[in-house]
């Protein structure tokens, strides 16, 4: 089961060219629908949009830990299972903050994120330093660890007063994001089916 989780996970990334184009026209949709939430309802987009930070932290982490285990035997790297076991504890601390901690309000909720993001990305750094893993792009950890800190860089900076021009700023990148996954779910489905009219026509 666990074999499969990771298999899906990392076939169904939105620039493989053997991705579905249903996939990430799926993710398009969804990046731009809580875009416009953000953006439409910013005074209830906020505490949403921390949990589904939260939630996509705890499943990369989760599957970090499962593909930490299955290779076991071939070594496991503590670095990857330490960020993992941080960023899971984090990201079920704010995403479950009502049942674990109920006194904990979410501003800070927001700082614990935004802290533990930047203690994330500083044990990849680590990690990638001292082991230098043979196999991983060194310039797609570089690039996702400084998207990581420039979001938690918004986090700590958010306060009640700026909250909405965080959230809409947000809000236009997730709309942005989808946009471009959209385009990409086009191009998927020209190469899927290029007997169709819209590719003929292209």
């Amino acid at each position: 089961m666990t074999e499969h989780v990771l298999a899906v996970a990392s076939e169904h990334a939105p620039w493989r060219p053997e991705t579905p184009w249903w996939v990430t026209g799926i993710g398009a949709i969804v990046l731009v629908g809580i875009g416009i939430f953000a953006l439409a309802a910013p005074a209830s987009a906020g505490n949403i949009i921390l949990q589904l930070i939260a939630l996509a932290l705890l499943v990369q982490c989760v599957l970090n830990i499962a593909s930490g285990l299955r290779r076991a035997r071939q070594g496991v790297d503590p670095y990857v299972m330490l960020q993992a076991g941080v960023g899971a504890t984090i990201g079920l601390l704010v995403l479950f903050r009502g049942f674990l901690v109920p006194t904990l309000d979410v501003s800070s909720a927001r700082v614990i994120l935004a802290l533990g993001l930047i203690f994330y990305v500083v044990i990849e750094a680590a990690g990638s330093i001292i082991m230098r893993p043979e196999g991983v792009s060194q310039l797609n950890r570089a690039v996702n660890g400084l998207l990581l800190i420039v979001l938690a860089i918004m986090l700590l900076t958010s306060s009640d007063d700026n909250a909405l021009d965080r959230l809409s700023a947000l809000g236009w990148i997730m709309i942005v994001g989808g946009v471009l996954l959209a385009i990409m779910a086009y191009f998927a489905y020209r190469r899927a089916n290029p007997d169709s009219p819209q590719a003929a026509a292209a």
